[in-house]
C-alpha cells in the first residue's frame, strides 16, 4: 500500500514578505557570529567519545 504524499506547506501573502524582509536582513546582517571553532570542538570531542 502506498503512503500518501503531504503538500509541502508554503507561504503567502503578509508572511511571505515578512520572512523575505527578515532573510534579507539577517544575510546583510554584519554582525554574524561564527560557530566554526565551536562545532569543530564538539565534533572533536564526540568523536573521542565514539560517536
Amino acid at each position: 500500500m502506498a503512503v500518501a504524499i503531504r503538500s509541502i506547506p508554503t507561504l503567502q501573502g503578509e508572511d511571505a514578505e515578512r520572512f523575505l524582509k527578515e532573510a534579507d536582513f539577517a544575510e546583510k546582517n554584519d554582525q554574524k557570529q561564527d560557530f566554526g571553532e565551536k562545532i569543530l570542538l564538539v565534533r572533536n570531542f564526540l568523536r573521542e567519545q565514539g560517536f
